[in-house]
């Protein structure tokens, strides 16, 4: 079952991410997934729909790469690396074309019957925001303390 669950993990992410293919959230996720996320929790397959909009608008030639996938019995953990360029809004940031590169990603996923019913993202949003000039970097914080 461990290696089926890494599969649909690495379609998730090459089909539905990357190829930025929203058809395949009815495949992928479970019609009651709950997506934990830095920026608060998304159900069922209109937050799993929700989630790719939003990134794909803000950067729409985001890329998702794999670095480790570990899975054990119902679950898979991901880590990856997030990079692309800010061309749309993001939240309440408007369009910077700065390009973002952040490492260390890691999701925790639950299947059941080949489908995804639960998520648990973690990121750097605060080095994402850094990189966006939204927040200061850490010299520059520390000089205006």
């Amino acid at each position: 079952m461990s290696e089926q669950n890494k599969a649909v993990v690495r379609r998730l992410f090459e089909d539905h991410w990357n190829a930025r293919n929203p058809a395949v959230v009815t495949e992928l996720f479970a019609p009651s997934v709950s997506l934990q996320t830095p920026d608060g929790v998304l159900t069922g397959l209109d937050g799993a729909s929700f989630l790719l909009k939003a990134y794909s608008t803000a950067f729409p030639d985001f890329h998702l790469t794999i670095d480790d996938l570990v899975a054990e019995e119902d679950k898979v953990v991901v880590r990856w690396r997030f990079t692309g360029t800010q061309l749309g809004p993001f939240a309440d940031i408007p369009a910077s074309g700065k390009r973002v590169d952040v490492p260390n990603g890691i999701a925790i996923y639950r299947l059941d019957a080949g489908r995804i019913t639960e998520a648990h993202f973690a990121w750097n949003k605060y080095e994402l925001l850094q990189q966006l000039g939204a927040l200061a970097t850490g010299s520059a914080a520390a000089t205006q303390a």
